[in-house]
């Protein structure tokens, strides 16, 4: 599975730590999913102009699976699902995304530094 948008300029990778107080299984719960049928495995997110907002979590559909080959949906909801309640699913969300040109998504960053907006 990739992230992808129109034109992919940026490209990059993305981390998460699960919630101390929720897990995507929870979530579903809450949302009457079948837990029988819809194993969560993971969660995505669309974000553009104009606070566009849609997020999906990721599931196997074990009735819809065959053998060894999980038959993976994307599991979107009629009733909004709102940044603050999709990102409390997890106690922490990193994304990196770098120019797609130019070699740099395997870098390191070399120093952090600090901008003071008094200064500019």
């Amino acid at each position: 599975m990739k992230a992808n948008t129109q034109y992919n300029d940026f490209e990059g990778t993305s981390a998460a730590d699960i919630s101390d107080h929720s897990n995507l299984k929870k979530f579903l719960e809450s949302r009457n999913v079948d837990l029988e049928r819809y194993d969560p495995i993971g969660a995505s997110f669309y974000h553009g102009y104009s606070d566009f907002f849609t997020a999906y979590i990721i599931c196997i559909d074990k009735e819809q699976s065959r053998g060894d080959e999980p038959f993976i949906v994307n599991m979107h909801f009629e009733k909004e699902f709102s940044h603050r309640e999709f990102f409390d699913l997890f106690k922490r969300f990193h994304v990196v995304v770098t120019n797609k040109h130019g070699g740099y998504h395997d870098r390191a960053i070399d120093e952090e530094i600090n901008i003071d907006d008094r200064d500019i």
